[in-house]
């Protein structure tokens, strides 16, 4: 009797509701890129209802809090830009790539390590070729104690950092 009820409960759901898994993110790690260069990095997001939102959370290696940009579908993969490191305040960046689905699953790559070489020694740098995608980087803080402004580490040259709200 009870396996009739629970064939029938099983019917009666559609068998999508039941396969939702978490988005699955594919990204090749970059090991190295060149200071004073706009960054781009890619990932491969897929999911088996609707992805919301991927991310790369970025920070200076060994800094406490991460900050974000958001990563746009290209029509193959997601893409998001990095602000420039700038050479002599920071020696490699810390990354990795999220995604949400419309469910709220989360998914995250393992955190990566990303050298700052000179040009020439890092033999393909993630450089950000699209000058418009380059001069309108938006980067998130993840923290109020980050403050108002993109940590130093980074050039502010076409960035907009959005800072916590203050509580109210």
């Amino acid at each position: 009797m009870k396996a009739g009820i629970l064939a029938a409960a099983a019917l009666a759901f559609p068998l999508a509701a039941w396969a939702d898994d978490p988005p699955v993110v594919e990204h090749q790690p970059v090991p190295c890129t060149i200071p004073g260069r706009v960054i781009s990095l890619c990932a491969n997001v897929s999911d088996d209802g609707e992805v919301a939102k991927a991310r790369i959370y970025f920070r200076r290696a060994g800094q406490d809090f991460y900050s974000f940009v958001d990563m746009e579908f290209g029509g193959i993969n997601y893409c998001g830009t990095l602000p420039a490191p700038l050479e002599g305040k920071v020696q490699s960046i810390e990354y990795y790539v999220q995604a949400v689905d419309k469910a709220y699953q989360p998914t995250r790559t393992s955190t990566y390590q990303l050298n700052l070489q000179p040009e020439g020694v890092c033999e393909f740098p993630p450089v950000e070729k699209d000058a418009q995608r380059a001069a309108a980087i938006r980067v998130f803080a993840t923290n109020k104690k980050q403050g108002k402004k993109l940590d130093d580490a980074f050039s502010t040259t076409g960035v907009t950092f959005v800072p916590i709200a203050p509580s109210r």
